[in-house]
């Protein structure tokens, strides 16, 4: 289901992201279809939001490379 304008959605909550998390800081959201990463629960509007029918996993990493 694509998001409809003026929708605020999550990235959190869509099946185009990969999601990461360093420390304690916020997820983030490596976005499948822009090659771009966000703040997985920053509100936004987005044309090519599909829902996520399944929590998506986060990788968790404990040091910067």
């Amino acid at each position: 289901m694509a998001a409809t304008k003026g929708l605020m959605i999550q990235c959190l909550n869509c099946k185009h992201g990969t999601f990461m998390q360093w420390f304690h800081n916020p997820i983030i959201c490596q976005c499948n279809m822009f090659n771009e990463r966000f703040v997985a629960e920053a509100k936004h509007n987005c044309e090519e939001y599909e829902e996520r029918h399944k929590p998506g996993e986060v990788t968790h990493y404990d040091k910067y490379d």
